[in-house]
């Protein structure tokens, strides 16, 4: 039998302070949910370390003391072999925690973080870690804070508010603000509805954004329930996303070009079309009748509801004959009527110029707007007069008339003239109309109109672009139709029909010997130098007709 030690020995119990250290190791563990596998691996992982230590103890014994640091206080490598990772207690500090630092040498990328503990060894174990999970960031040159889509978006909001200013294209609009809010909470909606709202970017899979562009198309509408958002509409909120990205989780290194989004527009239509719909002539004519005769003389309202109803066919009339957009017409001052220079006396009486200023223009540049609407603007000033409203050089043409807002030079919004649009077209009894042909007027179709209508009264393309702030472009690609319609006669000439009435009246002309006579006589009569008695012009008239019917119905 081998030689053992007698029972006594071998039941005896470690000394106190050795209890005492293991039971905290064991309760330590326990509070980590590791069993007695962790455990020994963690002895040994301790006995590892031990043995380094003292193997670094013997290497460093001979060595001079190095300069004390100021800042790293314990300072210890994680591995061996790499000196890209250590830990730390930082010095300025009395809580004695230690820190990770991790170093990339190529993109000269820093990580350093608290690992909120005070014992070496479970820091150099959450620092072998964060090593593992870190590094391949650092070495792709990204940031290594993760943010999930709310910040992402608040970040890059933060961003665009400083941009904000009244002149376009010199920043971003605070209307344009405003609604690239609206835009951005779509993207967060979509994320929240695929469950991945404390999701990091970096981790939402890029091709997830692939169904954005459809899921908005299919919720449902605050305004205009009746009809789908548009392609192009819901293209530019994907747009408004991708800059987003672009700018920020791009650009600031949140993410790398591996994990950005992919996103799938819609198609939209090459036909460039007006998108709004247009008042036929006679509507339009028909719903200023019916503000002039029956809306503003209806009885049972209040003197305030009649003054606004009087000024609204007032804005009605000019918005028609000026064709601004509609943040340039709710934002006139009696400042920016002009007379127009060096016109004569009598179409000075007809036109204004109407200065629509940087701040108020869609791109940034002034222009004036050229447009025979100075009797209206004159009615309107009278009935502002009489009723105690202001209109100063100052004051806007189209001020809110609310009680309470009332002399306080508060412009309309558009939302409160759509509304009344809406019922004056309900109550005019166009409404009906508009609906079986699939119609639906806004105020921006006020400016659609004009466009046309100046395309049918051949007003020159260039001119018509100046006063509509537009480009020459843009009027040919959107009014196509219109200026074909414009050039019918030019463009079905000897076709067809056309061929053959045109033959006739060639015959015709070569059969009437006293064309050039009468021609001649007709050219006299309009210079009032004519001799030729009437009984004569009379003659021709009659013989003309008798000759033309003898060939157009022979005798059987």
């Amino acid at each position: 039998m081998e030689n053992r030690p007698p029972l006594e020995e071998r039941l005896r119990l470690p000394p106190p302070e050795e209890q005492k250290n293991l039971d905290a190791l064991g309760a330590f563990l326990e509070s980590r949910g590791l069993d007695a596998a962790d455990f020994i691996d963690t002895l040994n992982l301790l006995s590892a370390i031990k043995k380094r230590d003292e193997e670094k103890a013997e290497k460093d014994a001979g060595k001079p003391k190095e300069k004390e640091l100021k800042i790293f206080g314990d300072k210890e490598y994680v591995f061996e072999t790499r000196s890209d990772v250590f830990i730390y207690r930082d010095k300025r500090t009395k809580s004695g925690r230690y820190y990770v630092r991790i170093y990339d040498a190529r993109t000269k990328g820093l990580y350093s973080k608290s690992l909120r503990t005070t014992n070496r060894i479970e820091a150099l174990a959450l620092a072998e870690k964060l090593y593992r999970e870190k590094r391949d960031k650092l070495t792709r040159g990204v940031k290594m804070v993760s943010i999930d889509t709310k910040e992402l978006i608040d970040i890059y909001l933060r961003t665009r508010f400083k941009e904000r200013t009244n002149i376009p294209h010199a920043g971003i609009t605070f209307a344009s603000y405003d609604n690239l809010i609206k835009k951005l909470r779509y993207w967060e909606g979509y994320i929240n509805y695929h469950k991945h709202k404390k999701t990091k970017i970096e981790d939402i899979p890029p091709e997830l954004a692939k169904g954005f562009a459809i899921w908005i198309k299919e919720q449902p509408k605050q305004f205009y329930q009746g009809k789908q958002r548009s392609n192009e509409t819901i293209n530019q909120v994907v747009s408004a996303i991708k800059k987003m990205y672009k700018d920020v989780a791009l650009e600031e290194k949140y993410i790398t070009l591996a994990e950005f989004p992919i996103f799938k527009n819609l198609k939209v239509q090459r036909d460039n079309a007006p998108r709004r719909d247009v008042l036929e002539p006679e509507e339009k004519v028909e719903i200023q009748k019916f503000l002039t005769y029956q809306y503003t003389r209806e009885r049972g309202i209040d003197d305030n509801e009649r003054i606004k109803r009087r000024q609204f066919a007032f804005l009605f009339s000019i918005h028609y004959a000026t064709g601004a957009r509609n943040k340039e017409l709710l934002g006139l001052r009696w400042r920016d009527i002009s007379v127009v220079k060096g016109e004569r006396e009598e179409l000075k009486r007809i036109n204004r110029a109407l200065f629509i200023p940087p701040e108020n223009s869609k791109t940034g540049k002034g222009r004036h707007i050229v447009s025979p609407v100075a009797d209206t603007l004159e009615r309107m000033k009278n009935l502002y007069i009489d009723n105690g409203i202001d209109c100063g050089r100052d004051d806007y043409i189209f001020p809110n008339l609310a009680k309470t807002k009332r002399n306080q030079n508060i412009p309309y919004a558009q939302p409160a003239i759509e509304k009344r649009l809406a019922k004056v077209i309900e109550l005019s009894g166009i409404k009906e109309k508009l609906e079986k042909d699939g119609r639906h007027i806004t105020l921006y179709s006020a400016r659609h109109y004009y466009a046309t209508d100046a395309l049918m009264r051949k007003v020159d393309i260039y001119n018509l672009a100046l006063n509509m702030g537009t480009s020459i472009s843009y009027i040919s690609s959107t009014y196509s139709h219109v200026t074909t319609m414009m050039k019918s006669e030019e463009i079905t000439q000897s076709q067809g029909y056309h061929k053959v009435l045109e033959e006739r009246k060639n015959r015709k002309d070569s059969n009437r010997p006293f064309r050039t006579e009468r021609e001649e006589f007709m050219e006299n009569m309009a210079l009032g130098n004519t001799q030729t008695p009437r009984d004569k012009y009379d003659l021709w008239e009659r013989d003309a007709f008798d000759h033309i019917n003898q060939r157009e119905f022979p005798s059987a």
